[in-house]
């Protein structure tokens, strides 16, 4: 007779556990971090890349006012979504995948590219949800390692592209090293990487604060598929919205893997109320670059040294001042995010960037404890 474990009333077969143990030995090396209990509510938020101020009353008011009943009780109706973004693109919805964030569309590449016999090409550090992705998937990985001056091997990138590579990932510009690739580099990668049929993504999570987009060579390249999210320069960390770019096959592609609603009802009104006024993320935008250039004057007055990033954070060499400023900061109600993951950099503070009001109690800590 097989021997069984009894769990409350399922019976379970030792050797199906066993079978079942040794098919998911591949997660045990994967691990995923629970959030916080306690709420950021009430900080300051310079840790995560979000909008940092208020969204004005009038813009809220607007979203408020339109919020009924059914929002909450029936599907979401998205299609109105994927018209105004192909306005606001000026592209044909069958261009357009809109998705749960950026981290869904992402998702979303590997299921559709991935091949468990090949490898892909990515950046090291760059966003986590692509390493997550590439395990859980049982994807290798070709990293491009970043030096401690957030220099890239952009040789070793074009080298590695062959039929043996699935696909290529790279965030332009990059989390959290916060740098861009050129675009004569790139535009050879793209070049070399079409030759062997290997699709390209481009995570351009930062676009806006960065105000150059490879969306226009989408018909040039046919392997070339870029993705954007709402968190950034739109300011709706919160509400989770993202989408893809591509030609035409691909994005229908990519369709067929998206859930059977790929946004909510209340994340479509918010998102409509952005597109329909641009001005509001475009208003964020250029404060934001006010702050940053405020920032970066003052630290260069203080004569401490900030790399340059072509996002909404920045990099700030602290040296063995830095626990203590962190410690400081989250004293005075202020959040901020540890070294971009870099040996060499491990004296650096990364601090997102906000309006000048914001980097004005940032640098008010720093004179006093720096």
């Amino acid at each position: 007779m097989k021997s069984t474990l009894i769990r409350g009333k399922n019976l379970i077969d030792k050797n199906t556990l066993k079978i079942h143990q040794v098919q998911y030995n591949f997660l045990e090396n994967i691990f995923r971090i629970r959030t916080d209990l306690k709420s950021r509510l009430g900080f300051l938020r310079l840790d995560k890349n979000e909008r940092t101020s208020n969204f004005h009353k009038k813009t809220l008011d607007n979203i408020k006012k339109q919020l009924t009943s059914f929002h909450l009780s029936a599907y979401p109706e998205i299609e109105k979504t994927y018209i105004k973004l192909s306005h606001y693109l000026k592209l044909p919805k069958k261009n357009i995948v809109i998705t749960a964030g950026s981290d869904l569309a992402i998702k979303n590449c590997f299921e559709l590219f991935k091949d468990e016999k090949k490898k892909i090409i990515s950046l090291s550090p760059t966003f986590a949800m692509v390493d997550i992705y590439a395990k859980l998937y049982r994807v290798k990985q070709i990293q491009i390692k970043y030096d401690k001056f957030l220099n890239l091997d952009h040789k070793k990138i074009l080298k590695n592209i062959n039929k043996n590579i699935s696909f290529i990932i790279v965030a332009n510009p990059n989390s959290p090293t916060g740098t861009v690739i050129e675009k004569e580099i790139f535009l050879k990668i793209l070049k070399k990487a079409k030759s062997y049929k290997v699709p390209v993504i481009i995570d351009e999570a930062y676009y806006g604060f960065y105000k150059f987009s490879y969306i226009k060579y989408i018909k040039k390249f046919n392997n070339l598929i870029i993705i954007r999210t709402f968190s950034k320069a739109f300011g709706l960390a919160g509400l989770r919205a993202g989408f893809i770019v591509s030609n035409s096959l691909i994005a229908q592609n990519l369709y067929k893997f998206k859930p059977m609603y790929e946004i909510n009802s209340i994340t479509c009104i918010a998102v409509n109320e952005l597109l329909k006024n641009n001005k509001i993320n475009k208003e964020y935008i250029k404060k934001v670059n006010i702050g940053k250039k405020y920032l970066i004057k003052e630290l260069n007055r203080l004569q401490i040294n900030c790399l340059k990033t072509f996002a909404n954070f920045i990099h700030i060499d602290l040296g063995k001042n830095r626990k203590n400023i962190i410690r400081i900061l989250k004293k005075n109600k202020i959040l901020a995010q540890k070294s971009p993951g870099i040996k060499g950099l491990e004296k650096y503070l990364r601090i997102t960037l906000g309006p000048r009001e914001d980097m004005k109690k940032v640098i008010k800590i720093i004179k006093q404890y720096g």
